[in-house]
């Protein structure tokens, strides 16, 4: 049982030596993925989906890190997304936010959305990029098209927050969209629900089923990679 997921004593001094001094303007930096999460981590992602989370009882289960919606779109924010995080960092776990990205939208606007929502702390997981067809809109312009705008959405992000952002895929969309078109410094968090990813990851979803205590209905699991 774990009342609270506090970094341990390497990934915590990693992610203070990550943070800057305020006066200076500069951003916290968030620590990558590959230094900040232990082999083999258990991990959720929650969004409005779940409805409103108890993270007292959360925390009493096995979990490492947690990963949360903040935005989709240009314009779209997770309603519960400011509540989930405040109380994420304020409990220490090592928490991270994601972006829903829209295929027929521009990734400008949408890098701004996310910006404008996520404030950055020290031991903060990179943020992360959902790119998948499931639920999303028909491409804007053509395949290159597409490839360009979320250069610029990913481009934004790792000037913003300094840390390369994450890819969540699954591992269809990665051969027919990504691989092979320069993204591979992204670490990859890939949805799998048949097995292991067939490909190098960062990041395992290995069931959107689970259960946890404190919240309500099915839960994505995941698991950092060994």
């Amino acid at each position: 049982m774990r009342s609270f997921k506090r970094l341990g004593g390497a990934a915590l001094g990693l992610a203070l030596l990550a943070a800057c001094n305020p006066e200076t303007g500069s951003a916290l930096r968030p620590v990558p993925s590959q230094d900040l999460l232990a082999p083999g981590a258990e991990g959720v992602d929650l969004s409005h989906h779940n409805g409103p989370v108890d993270w007292a009882r959360l925390g009493t289960e096995p979990f490492e890190f947690v990963y949360l919606k903040a935005t989709e779109g240009s314009d779209h924010i997770d309603p519960e997304f400011q509540t989930n995080w405040q109380a994420a960092t304020r409990l220490g776990w090592q928490a991270g936010a994601y972006h829903f990205f829209l295929l027929c939208r521009e990734g400008a606007p949408q890098a701004e959305n996310f910006i404008r929502q996520v404030e950055v702390r020290p031991g903060t997981l990179p943020p992360a990029i959902d790119l998948e067809q499931a639920h999303n809109c028909q491409p804007l312009g053509g395949r290159e098209a597409v490839l360009d705008e979320i250069r610029i959405f990913l481009g934004a992000l790792e000037a913003e927050y300094g840390a390369v952002p994450v890819i969540y895929t699954t591992p269809t969309f990665h051969a027919e969209w990504l691989a092979g078109e320069g993204f591979e410094h992204h670490p990859l968090w890939i949805r799998s629900l048949d097995g292991p990813p067939g490909l190098p990851h960062a990041i395992w979803q290995y069931s959107m089923k689970g259960k946890a205590a404190g919240v309500r209905g099915p839960v994505d699991l995941n698991r950092a990679a060994d």
